[in-house]
């Protein structure tokens, strides 16, 4: 794997812990990052005379704040703050910007690019966009940057449940462009907007089209979907994780698989995982938490997950044919979190 240029800015940190005289505070990041946990952890003691609890739980994201009595101030890294969400623990958030040379994989794939594409981000690589951007113009394309709801920082930033600001450009472009790691994100691009997508990979080097990926899932989607069909007994998911919470999401679709002659109980769940599910001895479940549970997850589950659009489908609802992204969106949960 290859080793990318990272600045964790902890100095930010130092000083919000200084200003505000914390002296319980805690750290969180995602599985990639904990590796520096202890490291970070043994700096922010050092420079500020503060205790550091590690956050040892896994962290998906910045809907997935964690605090705890005691706690005065919390570290979060590796994630932007979603905007429409308020913590209410004092929450510094670390973004860690990764470099690596865009334009060298631009200008290797030009014949691969359309005139006019989009460019998305996760945070980590929002910072390259203006670079992108440059390069592309100069090799002739047209290029657009869209604006996301309230759960986006920035323009161009896409999340794993929300990709509005590929959705704000998608009457103006052919393609889009993708800067980051893994393939949900593209894929996520790709499945909301029905357009094609190149993912810039920066530890794997590749320049990508996700098109084979993205119909797998379809196909796995749609499996899923008509397995949940002939199921009486329903599980709706509800996730405790704040910026995940969406409990009217929840109370809708428990109420069409009743209205459809069908049992269903609302369960909630800190951590959604596939052998919790097995006491309740339903046949399918929706989740209403991350698309990504049933997406990446689904296929390891013991019963079909669905999304509540999928759940719509198999319940007779919508189409077939009209298969949607699930987004959570701005407004979609609580306001305040913690």
């Amino acid at each position: 794997m290859m080793v990318i240029p990272m600045d964790v800015r902890l100095d930010k940190a130092i000083d919000e812990i200084r200003v505000r005289q914390a002296s319980t505070v805690g750290l969180q990041m995602p599985e990639g990052l904990k590796v520096r946990a202890r490291s970070m952890a043994a700096e922010l003691e050092e420079a500020t005379g503060c205790q550091v609890i590690i956050m040892g739980d896994p962290c998906y994201g910045a809907c997935d704040l964690r605090t705890f009595d005691g706690v005065e101030l919390l570290v979060h890294v590796g994630h932007a703050p979603m905007p429409d969400i308020v913590p209410k623990m004092p929450t510094i958030f670390l973004e860690v910007p990764m470099d690596f040379d865009i334009v060298q994989g631009l200008e290797d794939n030009g014949s691969r690019l359309s005139s006019r594409v989009g460019l998305v981000a996760t945070v980590q690589h929002l910072h390259l966009l203006p670079i992108a951007v440059k390069t592309l113009e100069s090799m002739g394309r047209h290029v657009r940057i869209g604006k996301g709801d309230a759960r986006t920082a920035a323009p161009g930033q896409v999340l794993g449940c929300n990709i509005t600001s590929a959705l704000a450009v998608k009457d103006d472009v052919e393609q889009y462009i993708f800067l980051g790691s893994g393939y949900f994100h593209p894929l996520a691009v790709s499945l909301g907007t029905d357009l094609p997508v190149l993912a810039m990979d920066p530890y794997r080097g590749a320049v990508k089209d996700i098109g084979d990926e993205k119909e797998k899932i379809v196909r796995q989607r749609y499996a899923a979907i008509a397995k949940a069909q002939n199921a009486d007994d329903w599980l709706v998911l509800i996730c405790d994780k704040p910026g995940q919470r969406r409990l009217s999401a929840a109370y809708r679709c428990r109420d069409m698989i009743r209205l459809s002659c069908r049992k269903a109980d609302i369960v909630l769940m800190n951590e959604i995982r596939a052998e919790a599910l097995l006491p309740y001895r339903a046949q399918a479940a929706v989740s209403t938490a991350c698309p990504r549970l049933a997406i990446d997850d689904g296929p390891h589950y013991p019963i079909p997950l669905l999304t509540p659009w999928e759940m719509e489908m198999a319940l007779g609802l919508r189409d077939m044919s009209d298969y949607r992204l699930d987004q959570i969106l701005e407004g979609d949960t609580p306001g305040n979190v913690g």
